[in-house]
């Protein structure tokens, strides 16, 4: 029989979820409890998921059972150029701005955040616009020179995979055009490798947003944090947006996910608004 988790067993959990990761589980997620935390009650040798709980809280382990947790219940749900539009602006928008004031002596590098990038296709993503851009000016080795892309997740497991910059099929049908996967990806076996060109863009860090400070990243230009502020709660990002507004250079730039907003949260921010979709400046 599946293992059940009780009204109080969830509240424990839930909890606990949210203090190490700013993740909220309403009511009617228990399901996603006993889905995703079965196999780690199981692995710990526990009989419950209370049993889990008091585990996770007081085993010498602690730290590596907590990274267990937040691998299982994070959803790392990705794929390459997601909604298409956030890179259309890269290419036409924001690329030809900043590039311009490299070339003006204004500034020197390109800071580019893609935080909660699970696996790493969105930090590979935006290095090959980058390329490609850079191509386009006939100016390849400036790329390397100029831009800088962090990608960070919470998991463990997922910055691994990013670093190794490995995918198998399921993985690369997911939003990549053809010519890309032939341009910058090496097959291994019955897996794709990034090549190095756009690897040597791309750092990876592993970075839990719930404990984000000041002046441990940054400053930015462009930060990308899609589809993840969905899971916290309102105080949560309300603090989350505030950090985030000091850690962009001025006038800096930020990409949510389709149906996100910072409307409610934070008022640091201008809305941009085109055909392609929408952004945010900070003001």
């Amino acid at each position: 029989m599946p293992l059940r988790v009780t009204n109080h067993e969830f509240k424990l959990l839930r909890d606990l979820i949210e203090d190490k990761c700013g993740i909220t589980l309403n009511q009617d997620k228990t399901y996603l409890i006993e889905n995703r935390l079965s196999a780690l009650v199981e692995k710990t040798g526990v009989k419950s998921f209370g049993d889990l709980y008091l585990t996770l809280k007081t085993s010498s382990q602690n730290e590596g059972l907590m990274d267990l947790m937040v691998d299982a219940i994070t959803t790392n749900e990705t794929l390459w150029f997601r909604d298409q539009y956030p890179y259309e602006i890269l290419i036409n928008s924001l690329f030809p701005v900043l590039y311009k004031k490299i070339s003006e002596r204004k500034r020197s590098k390109i800071n580019i955040w893609s935080a909660a990038c699970s696996t790493g296709q969105e930090p590979y993503s935006i290095a090959i616009k980058a390329l490609e851009y850079y191509r386009g000016k006939g100016d390849e080795a400036s790329c390397y020179e100029q831009v800088n892309i962090l990608g960070t997740d919470i998991s463990h497991s997922a910055i691994s995979q990013a670093r190794r910059g490995r995918y198998d099929m399921a993985e690369m049908q997911r939003g990549l055009p053809q010519d890309y996967k032939n341009s910058y990806f090496k097959r291994v076996g019955n897996k794709w490798d990034v090549v190095d060109s756009i690897k040597r863009l791309v750092t990876f860090k592993e970075y839990n947003l719930k404990y984000l400070m000041n002046g441990t990243l940054g400053p930015f230009d462009i930060i990308f944090l899609r589809h993840v502020i969905i899971y916290f709660s309102d105080s949560f990002k309300e603090a989350l947006f505030d950090k985030i507004s000091r850690m962009l250079l001025p006038k800096g730039y930020m990409f949510l996910g389709i149906g996100e907003t910072v409307q409610g949260y934070s008022n640091a921010f201008d809305t941009n608004a085109n055909k392609r979709g929408i952004f945010y400046q900070l003001k």
